[in-house]
């Protein structure tokens, strides 16, 4: 597998400096996506997240070979405070829009959707909320993806257990290892 570091969007890490997370990831060909971010690549790369309830979706057009994915945490923003990727309804229109800029073809495009697990009891639906926050996060996902006649080809989700990604931005290909 070849893989070339170069990313057309790095997003670095919340709190750490942009410059050098951007550039320890160019040097390992990885990108380690933390939550509440969106990354994109035109260029061979690994994008590497761990994820529990929240959810990854990873898009890419296997003809242009451009690929990237979001890693969010709440399903949906409300309408207050700042509009952001920790969101899914933001992060996966940040996502397609990132694509497209990098050269993707909205038409092209095929997803996976990982994470969404219910790690802990206390997390679980009650009465009042049927669903836990990971099962929403996931409905959020696949609902965004049919809206947009994106067809996913695989979805890892709902796990009682964390869950290892590694996505191949050129490829589509995913490792996933249970934690």
């Amino acid at each position: 597998m070849r893989l070339d570091a170069k990313a057309k969007h790095p997003t670095p890490a919340p709190g750490l400096p942009g410059s050098a997370n951007t550039a320890q990831n160019q040097q390992s060909g990885s990108y380690f996506l933390h939550a509440g971010q969106v990354h994109v690549s035109s260029q061979p790369q690994s994008i590497v997240l761990i994820l529990g309830s929240c959810v990854a979706v990873c898009l890419w057009d296997p003809v242009k070979a451009i690929g990237g994915a979001t890693h969010y945490l709440l399903p949906s923003w409300d309408g207050r405070g700042t509009a952001s990727p920790r969101y899914g309804t933001v992060a996966i229109e940040t996502l397609l829009q990132r694509l497209s800029e990098a050269g993707a073809k909205r038409e092209q495009l095929v997803a996976k959707v990982f994470g969404g697990g219910c790690l802990f009891d206390s997390m679980r639906g009650n009465e009042a909320r049927k669903e836990s926050l990971g099962e929403r996060n996931v409905e959020t996902a696949m609902a965004i993806l049919a809206k947009e006649h994106i067809p996913v080809v695989s979805a890892e989700v709902g796990k009682e257990r964390g869950q290892r990604i590694v996505f191949q931005t050129a490829t589509g290909e995913s490792l996933v290892a249970n934690l």
